[in-house]
């Protein structure tokens, strides 16, 4: 499935990685998605023009992934693997050449991300810029989508794991944003950390937001940190042990204080592309049947 394409995109199955690729399609850039899964490269070729076999969790199939890539999108997965994943790729990509990689970290200011996945997002991007490759590192807030989840809002209830306010972005902000970064290329975006969020918003706000847009009446509802935890280590969750101690680490630090810069506005997106990002108000009306299912209406 290689072909001459010189970006390779990885997380493609999610919502954050497709999103790129469509933006990069509809830009007529010369890309390949990675998948570790050969029943779907198939499938992904015809979505995008070019697909990769590549496992992150083999090195031994990272030289012939990145043959001729001159640039990768980097999103790690919601496991501690992350790290060891990263290094390696970062190593493979030095070895073959590859001068650029725009990673998707946290938004962390400074070094003051206390939380497990904060700090091990921060050693990635610390090993990144040592790396000798020209690096861009995107540091979203909280992502609108995550609204559209069961356990944010249910029964017209929002109801989030913490009582302060939280900065958001709208994915369709970052994943833009990515794709032209990758586009323009390092001589750019090279050496430069990007943030994402644009509306900074306690519960009371976010629920008024919602029913303004929908018409739906919302309630706020702030949960804590053993809400939090409860939820993620349900039977079927997605989230690792060590992941989900993280999530709780940061709601604790942001009710705390330790992480309250978490609710403020510190946004790239006009930089970018141009325009104005995504507030939570325009975000809403775009989703506002999304948001009135998960609700239940």
């Amino acid at each position: 499935m290689n072909s001459s394409s010189n970006l390779l995109v990885l997380g493609v199955t999610g919502q954050v990685g497709r999103l790129v690729a469509k933006h990069l399609k509809r830009s007529k850039a010369n890309f390949s998605v990675g998948s570790r899964r050969k029943a779907n490269l198939e499938e992904l070729a015809d979505q995008f023009g070019a697909s990769r076999f590549i496992d992150l969790d083999d090195p031994r199939t990272f030289d012939e992934a990145l043959k001729d890539i001159t640039g990768i999108f980097l999103l790690t997965g919601y496991t501690v693997d992350m790290l060891v994943q990263s290094k390696s790729l970062i190593d493979a990509a030095k070895r073959n050449g590859v001068n650029h990689i725009v990673h998707v970290g946290a938004f962390t200011v400074d070094h003051n991300g206390y939380s497990t996945v904060f700090t091990w997002h921060q050693m990635i991007e610390t090993y990144l810029r040592d790396s000798g490759i020209a690096w861009t590192n995107l540091h979203p807030n909280m992502f609108m989508q995550n609204l559209l989840t069961y356990t944010s809002i249910k029964d017209g209830w929002y109801r989030p794991y913490t009582s302060k306010a939280l900065g958001y972005t709208a994915l369709e902000d970052l994943a833009e944003s990515a794709a032209v970064i990758l586009k323009e290329g390092p001589k750019k975006h090279g050496g430069k950390d990007y943030f994402f969020s644009a509306d900074a918003l306690t519960p009371q706000q976010v629920a008024e937001t919602l029913t303004a847009a929908t018409g739906r009446k919302f309630t706020a509802a702030a949960r804590d940190a053993e809400s939090f935890l409860s939820d993620v280590t349900q039977p079927g969750s997605m989230f690792e042990r060590a992941y989900a101690k993280g999530g709780y680490e940061f709601f604790q630090y942001v009710e705390d204080g330790r992480m309250a810069y978490v609710g403020s506005v510190k946004d790239d997106t006009e930089k970018i592309l141009g325009r104005e990002p995504l507030l939570l108000r325009e975000w809403a009306k775009l989703h506002a049947k999304e948001l009135l299912e998960i609700a239940g209406s």
